[in-house]
């Protein structure tokens, strides 16, 4: 799986996280992005495209980061045949 991006979950991810498409997969314009992070759990997330970043915002996004605060988050590129992202978490011990 190719990385688009990597982050350090801070609080001021909770509305938005603009990172950079380096796999150069995701299209321009909105989007809404479907992602796993176990294959067990499914979010979306809506992202639209700014210059060269993307944005992704929206209320699922903020969900799904509040608890995650603290953790190393990787989003995937989608694998052949799939129609989906990935994500891996890894959340720190305090």
């Amino acid at each position: 799986m190719a990385p688009i991006d990597a982050v350090n979950l801070v609080a001021n991810h909770v509305h938005r996280w603009m990172l950079r498409d380096g796999s150069g997969t995701l299209p321009a314009g909105r989007i809404v992005l479907t992602v796993t992070e176990d294959e067990n759990q499914w979010w979306q997330f809506e992202c639209r495209s700014e210059g060269d970043r993307h944005c992704i915002t929206g209320n699922e996004w903020s969900r799904f980061v509040q608890p995650r605060i603290n953790a190393m988050l990787t989003l995937y590129a989608q694998q052949d045949g799939e129609n989906f992202h990935r994500m891996k978490v890894i959340m720190r011990r305090n």
